[in-house]
């Protein structure tokens, strides 16, 4: 499932999904500084944290419809 990672000075120091194996805290990544919302090894954004938190709420509600079509 998605969920948010933080990106500082090319590492990852911030992940709300700590058993993460693909983006653990300390990896280093080639990103600007942010939050991003993470799926798998792909990161989406920069945003700021509130902004993140929105853009997985809204992927999370999308998902729900989707699985819930017959």
């Amino acid at each position: 499932m998605a969920h948010i990672v933080e990106i500082r000075n090319g590492a990852i120091v911030g992940n709300d999904e700590p058993s993460d194996e693909y983006l653990p805290i300390g990896t280093h990544i080639t990103q600007a500084d942010g939050f991003y919302v993470s799926f798998g090894m792909d990161v989406e954004g920069p945003y700021d944290r509130a902004d993140a938190e929105e853009r997985l709420d809204h992927l999370k509600k999308a998902t729900q419809a989707n699985l819930q079509q017959p």
